[in-house]
């Protein structure tokens, strides 16, 4: 996933010395549970959290994970779970699903 910054976020808004972006993205073409999907940000941005999320036809919701935890320089994988049965996406195309998030952190 490559999420983009949604207009008027560029350069996030100032939350003490961090910053709250808001981006958008698709999902997956080939979505597989066990690998999910890795979150590819904009160069120069790096995420302490972000906020889970549904996608615009409220099937699916995304969740995020990160590699470690106590830095901002983890790396983030979502996972995809349909909403009526809570179980996690498999062997699903997602590339029509569209999503947008929140997330905080910082432009290094």
């Amino acid at each position: 996933m490559q999420p983009k910054i949604v207009p008027g976020y560029e350069g996030g808004v100032s939350i003490g010395q961090r910053q709250l972006f808001c981006f958008y993205a698709t999902g997956k073409s080939s979505y597989a549970s066990s690998a999910g999907d890795a979150v590819s940000f904009p160069a120069g941005i790096y995420i302490d959290a972000i906020f889970p999320t549904m996608t615009v036809s409220k099937t699916y919701e995304v969740r995020f994970y990160p590699s470690v935890t106590g830095t901002s320089r983890a790396s983030w994988v979502s996972k995809w779970y349909v909403i009526s049965t809570g179980a996690e996406a498999n062997s699903v195309d997602l590339s029509g699903e569209y999503i947008q998030f929140g997330a905080l952190g910082g432009e290094f």
